[in-house]
């Protein structure tokens, strides 16, 4: 006998933390008696899916592929345009691509999306048949006032019409609404309830039936359902596709001839009505559920929307083929399509946002279009399951795993590096936590579990020949790709919503992260002296693209070093040794502009009309982090930012117009650390270094080692302690006038941008050190137009 569970036994319910979610599967594991391995470690972080799951417990990877371009002719999609569908099933996305290959090559699909609707039915129970008559004849006279309510309550529902069934005692109302970008449900619903209470107020007045019974959904409206009345009154969008596909294309690209494929449809439309299927066509349902989960849409709504008519005619010119999807469900605003990931396929497609729900319906429309003919074409030439035969197997990547790390590996990277082919390694020990440590790695971890990434600290012996074995700990430092690091942040500015996902979708190329996986490589094999005496020790490095594998053995910090991975312990004379070091770096590469720009291996450094673009994306991350985080910014900051941000047209090109160096780009305490024994500065983590002046190092350092309570004199010692420990190291010296400018322009830079970029971060992935960051920055800003 099976025991009753209560789901309030489920642990930590409502709790958005990785301990909650562990606890959870625990809690699984216990009552399955299942090892349940694969759920260890998801590829989401707990804390970021608030309103989008319950009880999280795991994900569920689907790969994604793309099909086309395929040609549209459309009313809202026109052009070229490509599909990602996500599915497991093998030759799907060959089909969709095989069906584009033929449409585009006729010349097109022609879509169109004939209304759009969303429907919420509402039933009201009455005494007697009359009164519900009654209320019937008085309900669809309301319909311009309700219209006037649901828009106080919504902006992008609009009622457009009432339509009162009456069963015996019961009227059922159909509400029917055009939802612009969104799909719908959600919203209807509350417009809805919002129209219901008013009515509800006006069935009180004298002469009007009073209902006994009220529901604010009483299953008429279908929802998630075929709905023989919502395919002919509407729920969703009506979307129609039609192309013709000429002989030759028929006969070189889908190996068969119209005759062929119009005579098998019309037995197969024969079938289908026999067997009472609502409507006929192939196979359409796979490219909307597959659109639906690459997209962010409601997958449970692919019951509803899947019903589509496929039709096929002789022409003289070859075979006309059309589908008409008459209840698609889709939308480009709310729910799951804030994710990153779905942002990013609908930003793919020129989808993303506002405006873009009805080219996102003609899209799939065609799509299902492509597919249906595909797999039509290969029933007609019987090749339907050759391709599944052929297609339906995966493929390994050979991507790195933890395992790789071994002496074979390591060996090689130790002797080249070291330039000690005789070198041997006998023992390769991975040793778990304790590594440093990156936001970047951070974020990328989070959210990408297939793959080996992050920082692991390893022993490895080895020998010379004729010596005995020694033993070196070291760090293996295993990059994701800079395109992994982009999404995980897209993750993030998707969750925040509004201008921030739209306008991070818009200039994420350009916020620094592009290039991260290769930069820190480059920079320790043309590392200088000056770099190498601030660098931890190189012992080995990969670099293997076709494994996507970028890889750096480097010394382990431990002992001999101080402050590492320390926010409050700074004191004065360790952030002056800081200085001295990072100036060293500035001064060895100031003026060499060109050298760095013209090799590549920095990507491609701001410039002014770039960060003159850029400026909606920061004006939006200031919004958002005031709103998000008051105490920290409060009115009078934000204000500052934001004209720092509209006047950067004027400000960054004299920025860019000073002389330029070799920056660290995260110049902080949590990446860098003094040598014990003369107090030397050891700098890591270079993966965001850039070409930029050298205050820029300078600032962040300050906004993370001094207090809100700065004083004038404490920064202005800093700052000119940095500027003398210049021209100490051989480099021009600055006049202090252009100097302090410099720091100026830089400070608003880091205010404006990489704060910005933390805070965004704070909102899914709390980072204690901004409680102190945040307003010492923003005292800085303040001391600093105090003394201009």
């Amino acid at each position: 006998m099976t025991a009753f569970i209560d789901q309030d036994e489920v642990p930590c319910r409502g709790e958005y933390t990785e301990a909650a979610r562990e606890h959870r599967l625990d809690w699984l594991r216990l009552q399955s008696g299942a090892a349940l391995r694969s759920l260890g470690e998801p590829g989401i972080e707990a804390r970021t899916l608030r309103g989008n799951i319950e009880n999280f417990v795991g994900t569920v990877e689907v790969p994604v592929g793309l099909a086309g371009p395929m040609l549209f002719t459309g009313d809202d999609a026109r052009g070229l345009i490509t599909a990602p569908l996500a599915t497991t099933e093998g030759a799907l996305v060959a089909s969709v691509a095989r069906g584009s290959r033929a449409i585009t090559r006729s010349g097109g699909v022609t879509t169109r999306v004939v209304w759009q609707r969303m429907v919420r039915a509402p039933a009201f129970e009455f005494g007697d048949l009359a009164e519900a008559a009654r209320f019937a004849e008085w309900v669809r006279g309301q319909l311009a006032a309700l219209a006037e309510e649901v828009r106080s309550v919504s902006r992008h529902s609009t009622l457009i019409q009432l339509d009162p069934v009456q069963l015996g005692r019961i009227v059922h109302v159909r509400f029917v609404y055009e939802t612009a970008d969104a799909a719908g449900q959600n919203m209807t619903t509350v417009a809805t309830w919002r129209a219901c209470q008013w009515i509800s107020g006006r069935l009180t007045e004298p002469g009007l039936p009073v209902p006994s019974w009220f529901t604010v959904e009483g299953n008429f409206s279908g929802d998630k359902k075929l709905s023989a009345l919502n395919r002919l009154g509407g729920r969703g969008s009506r979307v129609l596709a039609e192309c013709l596909i000429d002989h030759d294309t028929l006969r070189r690209v889908l190996k068969t001839t119209a005759r062929s494929v119009d005579k098998t449809w019309r037995r197969a439309q024969q079938a289908a009505q026999f067997g009472g299927m609502a409507l006929a066509d192939v196979d359409a349902a796979n490219v909307i559920a597959a659109m639906y989960l690459a997209t962010g849409q409601d997958v449970a709504s692919v019951h509803e929307s899947s019903a589509a008519m496929f039709t096929t005619e002789v022409t003289d010119d070859g075979l006309l083929a059309g589908v008409v999807l008459p209840n698609l469900i889709v939308g480009t605003v709310g729910g799951g399509t804030r994710l990153a990931q779905q942002n990013d396929y609908l930003a793919a497609m020129g989808c993303a946002g506002e405006g873009g729900a009805r080219r996102l319906a003609e899209i799939i429309g065609g799509f299902a279009l492509a597919l249906d003919l595909s797999t039509a074409a290969a029933i007609a030439a019987g090749h339907f399951a050759d391709a599944h035969e052929r297609l339906g197997r995966p493929h390994r990547v050979d991507w790195l795993r933890p395992d790789s790390l071994n002496r074979e590996l390591v060996g090689s990277l130790l002797a080249e590096t070291l330039e000690r082919p005789e070198l041997v390694v006998s023992g390769v020990a991975l040793l778990g936590e304790g590594g440093t440590s990156s936001l970047l790695t951070d974020a990328v971890g989070a959210g990408e579990r297939r793959k080996f990434t992050g920082v692991v600290p390893i022993r490895v012996e080895y020998t010379y020949p004729g010596a005995g074995t020694e033993t070196a700990e070291l760090i293996a430092k295993v990059k994701p790709l800079d395109s992994e690091v982009i999404i995980e942040v897209g993750k993030i500015a998707s969750l925040c919503g509004g201008d921030v996902a739209e306008q991070y979708s818009r200039y994420r190329e350009w916020t620094g992260f592009k290039h991260t996986h290769t930069r820190e490589l480059a920079l320790y094999r043309n590392a200088d002296k000056a770099l190498r005496q601030v660098m931890p020790d190189l012992w080995g490095l990969l670099e293997d693209p076709a494994r996507e594998a970028y890889v750096l053995l480097l010394e382990r910090l431990g002992a001999d070093v101080i402050l590492l991975n320390s926010l409050d312990a700074w004191q004065p004379h360790h952030v002056h040794a800081a200085i001295e070091g990072i100036a060293a770096v500035h001064a060895a590469w100031l003026g060499r502009e060109d050298d760095l720009v013209t090799a590549g291996w920095l990507g491609e450094p701001q410039t002014a009309h770039r960060a003159a673009l850029m400026g909606p994306l920061w004006t939006a991350l200031v919004r958002h982090n005031a709103d998000e985080f008051p105490k920290l910014l409060t009115e009078n900051d934000t204000r500052r930012l934001l004209e720092i941000i509209d006047a950067v047209g004027s400000w960054w090109p004299d920025l860019a117009a000073l002389p330029r160096t070799l920056v660290h780009g995260d110049f902080n305490p949590r990446n860098i650390a003094l040598r014990a024994a003369d107090l030397s500065l050891v700098a890591y983590d270079w993966e965001l270094s850039t070409l930029h002046v050298p205050q820029r190092d300078l600032v962040e350092l300050m906004a993370f080692v001094l207090t809100p309570d700065a004083t004038v004199e404490e920064t202005a010692e800093l700052i000119e302690r940095h500027r003398r420990a210049i021209g100490r190291n051989g480099a021009d010296e600055w006049h202090e006038d252009d100097w302090r400018a410099g720091y100026r322009w830089a400070l608003w830079d880091f205010a404006t941008t990489r704060l910005q970029l933390y805070l965004m971060a704070n909102s899914h992935q709390a980072l204690p050190f901004l409680d102190r960051v945040v307003p010492t920055t923003m005292r800085l800003l303040a001391l600093e137009s105090e003394t201009r």
